[in-house]
């Protein structure tokens, strides 16, 4: 590769040659390094999160937000149940999850906001706030989210409906929580949903809060306490520092 003189050295004809693949070497080895220190950093890989009915737009800004910090990171948002976040967080198929409290035995959790049910109603219905009697309310229908696409949901809503001592006559179901909206604002019937959905309301939507203990819930971020992830560790210190400054402001 090299002539030795007094001069010092000089490459041969076949170090010349070699020069460009060395150099590439070099430049690749560097860009190697960088990039796994990048991912020991939590600034490169890939972040799976879930959310769910109640964290519509809590979890993409924060998503959003997270973004703009480490554009280098692969993020998937996926809409997933309470129970399946669980289980997806318990055998490592996400690394972070919007979730019910409390959690699961083997997951750490952030607290960060409440929800409630509210009873969704046609505009031009008459009620304007929650009714005292609900037979009324009965004689026009429920419109209901699937069980199995929402049991968290349903869970909350049987809870309610056994401390009212009410069964809810159901006309119509739905697989997502926008059809169900939908089927409301067209006068199919009324809904029990999560008040934190009211985000996505449609025009021709009246949204009446249940305020009753059975009808509330904490929600907050979940990951595994034992398993280790840059990306997602930071994650949780960005949602800590904003929740606090939130609490705090």
């Amino acid at each position: 590769l090299f002539e030795r003189g007094r001069s010092g050295a000089q490459l041969t004809a076949f170090g010349a040659t070699f020069l460009p693949d060395a150099q590439a070497l070099v430049q690749q080895f560097d860009a190697v390094r960088e990039r796994t220190a990048q991912s020991r950093r939590g600034e490169r890989g890939a972040l799976h999160i879930g959310f769910g009915l109640s964290t519509l737009t809590l979890a993409p800004r924060y998503v959003a937000a997270f973004k703009a910090r480490h554009p280098d990171l692969d993020i998937t948002l996926k809409d997933l149940s309470s129970a399946q976040q669980t289980k997806c967080l318990q055998d490592g198929r996400l690394d972070l999850g919007f979730v019910r409290l409390p959690v699961a035995k083997g997951l750490a959790s952030l607290p960060l906001l409440g929800d409630q049910l509210a009873l969704a109603v046609p505009q031009h219905s008459p009620w304007q706030d929650l009714p005292k009697k609900w037979d009324g309310v009965n004689a026009q229908g429920f419109v209901a989210l699937a069980p199995t696409r929402g049991p968290g949901l349903h869970a909350q809503v049987e809870r309610w409906c056994a401390a009212k001592a009410f069964t809810p006559r159901v006309v119509q179901t739905a697989d997502d929580l926008q059809t169900v909206l939908a089927l409301v604002a067209a006068g199919v019937g009324v809904a029990l949903v999560p008040f934190g959905a009211a985000a996505l309301a449609l025009q021709g939507l009246r949204w009446l809060p249940v305020a009753h203990p059975a009808a509330r819930w904490k929600l907050g971020l979940a990951w595994a306490a034992q398993r280790e992830h840059a990306a997602a560790a930071r994650f949780v210190q960005m949602v800590r520092e904003d929740s606090s400054e939130r609490l705090h402001g």
